[in-house]
């Protein structure tokens, strides 16, 4: 009897069960809001390798976090749904604000589960009339309506040939010009910048090497106040969009002591500026642009004096990176703005070479050191240096190519050249040429994570 009673009563358990397990799934499942499978969470924001689990970033994540995305989307489209819209709040609220500090320098912002790293555009600040009449030279017919282009290009965009004496460049801006010394320009390229989803500029700017200038001491100085003022009008919208400096110390080698001048103008006035970005640290992050070209020494020089100040990235060459330099430095960028993926395949693994130098080596903090990976629209200098190198563009399959083939060096994040280097044709800015098409491009690499 005992025995009969017993199996009656699992007989109801199991029967009970069933009957909800049956009602689950007449009613359509758990509710959008209870995923069956638990939505990936953020990250840790402490790492002691990031070659094994990166720096992360608001947008990005490791690759653990992204395998645990597609496992709690594979099993619910109701979890996949519920995290999407957890990364984008994150992404919005914590975008450009450190979400925690490690000891030392570094600091690291909420991880979303999109598994980006963020991309900096190189922005410079010299396009002024001037500098237009200076590249387009004296027998460009400046004034007329609409500007003709200075140049022809062949069907590949290379095969340049100016149609002004004198002249260096390929394009020309529309009616109504490209000046910077208009803070209004500023402002449109930095919502457009915005609207293609990057997280900020890397501003390439120096000063006049002494720490008692001020914003009105010169035009670039003007110019990167227009550029915070900019950011800090489009974030008060809610908007997005951070800066970082590309320290301007590459086509003429400076002193260390006009370098240093600058770096205490920059901090004293920028150094806790809220338009800075923080990914890699909780000071403001700079990239100096031709380090390679200094010493070991004349880099110690600024290390010594602005390390505890400024996150202190390199711009260097696989021939150029070693264990003196990397001591002086947080990490290291590469300006190859001619890298070829059609013509040069073998340069992906040259620069995975470079980034696995750099992510072999740790900062103070014991942090391994930040890489960014270059990519660009393509690449044309023919009129500017008189040579025949000359990357096409093959709109927009050039930026695709790299983006893809870098993705290989691991990076924490990217360097795009460039927003507007107009003369070595780097450029995505709209001009005559192109318009919006390799904005749109970049949008596009941004959306579809390469």
């Amino acid at each position: 009897m005992r025995f009969t009673v017993m199996l009656g009563t699992k007989a109801m358990l199991a029967a009970a069960i069933v009957l909800g397990l049956t009602a689950i799934i007449l009613l359509g499942g758990t509710d959008a809001s209870t995923p069956v499978a638990p939505a990936a969470t953020a990250a840790p924001a402490s790492s002691s390798s990031a070659s094994t689990a990166p720096v992360s970033v608001a947008g990005s994540t490791t690759s653990g976090t992204s395998g645990t995305t597609t496992a709690a989307t594979t099993a619910s489209t109701s979890a996949s749904a519920t995290t999407t819209a957890a990364s984008t709040a994150t992404t919005a609220t914590t975008s450009g604000t450190t979400a925690g500090t490690t000891s030392g320098t570094t600091s690291t912002t909420s991880a979303t589960t999109t598994g980006r790293k963020p991309v900096f555009v190189i922005y410079y600040l010299w396009w002024s009339a001037n500098h237009w009449r200076d590249r387009l030279g004296s027998n460009y017919p400046t004034g007329r309506t609409p500007a003709p282009l200075p140049a022809s290009l062949d069907t590949t965009g290379c095969g340049t040939h100016s149609l002004y004496a004198g002249n260096k460049l390929t394009d020309v801006a529309a009616s109504g010009g490209y000046d910077q010394s208009s803070s209004a320009t500023i402002e449109r390229d930095v919502r457009l910048a915005a609207s293609t989803g990057i997280k900020g500029f890397a501003v390439n700017w120096n000063g006049t090497g002494t720490s008692g200038q001020t914003v009105s001491s010169s035009s670039a100085n003007r110019a990167l106040q227009y550029v915070f003022d900019a950011v800090h009008k489009v974030n008060a919208a809610g908007i997005p969009f951070k800066l970082m400096l590309n320290y301007k110390a590459s086509a003429t080698k400076l002193s260390t002591t006009a370098i240093n001048g600058d770096m205490a103008y920059f901090t004293a006035h920028y150094g806790s500026d809220p338009a800075m970005d923080h990914s890699y640290s909780a000071h403001p992050e700079m990239i100096w642009a031709g380090s390679w070209k200094y010493s070991s020494a004349e880099l110690a020089t600024v290390s010594h004096a602005f390390r505890s100040k400024l996150y202190l990235i390199g711009d260097e060459k696989p021939s150029t990176w070693n264990a003196s330099r990397a001591a002086q430095l947080d990490g290291a960028s590469y300006y190859w703005s001619s890298q070829d993926p059609w013509g040069n395949p073998q340069s992906f693994a040259q620069l995975r070479t470079l980034a696995n130098a750099v992510h072999a080596g740790t900062n103070p903090d014991g942090r391994k050191k930040t890489w960014l990976a270059p990519f660009t629209p393509g690449y044309n200098a023919q009129l500017l240096y008189g040579t025949s190198t000359c990357v096409q563009r093959r709109n927009g399959q050039t930026m695709h190519a790299l983006f893809q083939g870098n993705k290989a060096s691991n990076p924490d994040g990217w360097t795009f050249i460039s927003w507007n280097e107009i003369a070595e044709g780097s450029y995505i800015v709209p001009l005559t040429r192109y318009g919006q098409t390799y904005t749109n491009a970049l949008k596009s690499v941004i959306t579809n994570n390469g």
